[in-house]
């Protein structure tokens, strides 16, 4: 192919997962490094997957420090290929939950690789302070703020890039809500929901709801007295918004004034995956603009594609004042979160905002090459594309992923949920969720949802090979947009040999 225009009648289904090194100009600078000490295959350690674990005990916590039992060894996609730590067997797992919440390309994304090993292969600094300028930084915060561009005037919108993680990012939005309230002392309370969950800092855990599944997480503080905590929003059988969502609404009409900001989530992962009514999403924004209260939405676990667009407010057209997201702006590929504001909350205090990570400039290369990826990458640069890129990834970057897989991917999902729950009514639920931020509802022996089962579920797959997550009573999936038919097709097989399991020892009464 001698032109990227040439790339233009491939879609993405021509295009499957590529590892980097397997295009040839690139596996001739990998030949150069094999028997070194930088041979990208070579060990990093002697010792074995079971000899590490039995060294879990020099490891600080017992949770998310610890090691699994997978091992993992090699990734592409949507499949990792490992080996059991216990038993040394090679297993191939299929992620169907993008770890959690990080690679919405699915992971070794070859394009955004590409993009960060240019960056370092150039003279260019990888790591800057906060006072140090790079056009890099102005154009990725550009090229995002773009997504809001039909929700004001030029300008109105501001970012900051400076966050580490989700977790900072929704911490500096409720400090810039209530720094721009500071000049009404009335408005101290904050409006939050139940079933919601903002982060594992000390504030992010404060505004949460303590759940007894996954641990309160306070720290320092036992409680702040400023948190109304009001009921999920949802809809009644009916379809219409439920009386406890109108009282809500009721509730910041009539007491507006007290408030500084709301905080929701459009989408509650740990509330069995809970999309927030979009009828309330509206009524709740008109009620904040009468009102003057900050509107902030939480979009760490659906933005950046995972809904079809980049931010909810495109693709449901309520937009907040404040967005906070991370993760997935990398894909992966580097620590990165952002605050996206309405001008009039774009006043923070040191500390707040300056974050060490303002100088990682390999996670703006990779957000940068994400964007490329989910909507097409500028013109004049997708002209000037390498001519010995192949063309299936070509033709994705003329348009963008979002334009392309999405609508593929969920729809080949939506029809996974609809089969499982055809096989298995017994103990498969209804869907909840929404475009790729699904959960499928685990029903116990008496028909009705039950977290226990979803846990039991969730553990079980990951032992059959399939990475699922518990949330609540749901087991959470997530698929990337490099997800294939043909892993949903494996991924299904797993799944039904796990539930059929699951079914056996309730059968038997088998202790879980």
């Amino acid at each position: 192919m001698t032109d990227p225009q040439a790339g233009a009648e491939f879609t993405a289904l021509d295009n499957m997962p590529f590892h980097l090194a397997s295009v040839e100009p690139i596996r001739q600078v990998v030949a150069g490094l094999e028997g070194s000490c930088l041979d990208p295959g070579g060990r990093l350690t002697d010792l074995t997957p079971r000899e590490h674990l039995a060294r879990n005990a020099a490891l600080f916590t017992a949770g998310g420090s610890l090691a699994r039992e997978f091992w993992a060894d090699t990734a592409l996609g949507s499949r990792i290929q490992g080996t059991s730590a216990r038993t040394a067997t090679p297993v191939e797992m299929i992620d169907l939950c993008s770890m959690t919440c990080n690679t919405v390309l699915g992971v070794n994304d070859p394009w955004v690789k590409l993009r960060q090993a240019a960056f370092l292969l150039s003279p260019q600094p990888h790591y800057l302070p906060a006072r140090i300028g790079s056009d890099l930084f102005y154009r990725v915060a550009h090229r995002i703020l773009g997504r809001l561009d039909r929700f004001g005037a030029p300008g109105d919108f501001v970012i900051n890039l400076r966050q580490c993680n989700g977790s900072d990012a929704v911490e500096l939005a409720l400090h810039a809500a209530w720094l721009a309230a500071r000049g009404t002392p009335r408005r101290r309370r904050l409006a939050t929901f139940r079933g919601a969950y903002h982060g594992e800092s000390i504030l992010a855990s404060l505004v949460c709801e303590d759940d007894p599944a996954y641990g309160s997480g306070r720290a320092l503080v036992d409680r702040v007295d400023n948190v109304v905590r009001f009921p999920s929003p949802r809809c009644d059988d009916g379809g219409t918004l439920s009386a406890e969502s109108l009282a809500t609404l009721d509730a910041l009409e009539r007491d507006g004034e007290e408030y500084f900001a709301v905080l929701v989530e459009p989408v509650q992962w740990r509330n069995s995956v809970h999309a927030v009514p979009l009828e309330f999403l509206r009524r709740l924004r008109e009620v904040c603009t009468r009102k003057s209260i900050c509107l902030v939405f939480d979009e760490v676990q659906n933005a950046f594609g995972y809904t079809g667009t980049i931010f909810f407010a495109e693709s449901s057209g309520v937009c907040p004042d404040i967005v906070a997201t991370g993760k997935a702006l990398t894909s992966g590929h580097g620590a990165l979160a952002i605050v996206v504001a309405r001008r009039e909350f774009a006043e923070v205090e040191p500390p707040f905002g300056s974050k060490t990570n303002s100088g990682d400039m390999l996670s703006f290369v990779a957000v940068d090459a994400v964007l490329d990826r989910l909507t097409g990458m500028l013109p004049e640069e997708f002209a000037a594309l390498p001519a010995w890129l192949p063309p299936g990834l070509v033709a994705d970057l003329r348009g963008g992923l979002l334009d392309t897989a999405y609508p593929r991917v969920a729809g080949m999902l939506a029809d996974f949920l609809a089969e499982l729950q055809h096989r298995f009514p017994a103990l498969v639920g209804p869907a909840s969720g929404l475009g790729l931020v699904r959960g499928v509802a685990m029903l116990g022996e008496d028909g009705r949802p039950s977290g226990d089962v979803a846990g039991e579920v969730a553990d079980a797959c990951l032992k059959h090979g399939v990475y699922v997550r518990r949330a609540g009573h749901c087991v959470y999936l997530k698929p990337s947009l490099s997800t294939t038919e043909a892993d949903l097709e494996l991924a299904g097989a797993r799944l039904a040999a796990t539930f059929e399991d699951v079914l056996h020892r309730a059968a038997r009464k088998e202790p879980r």
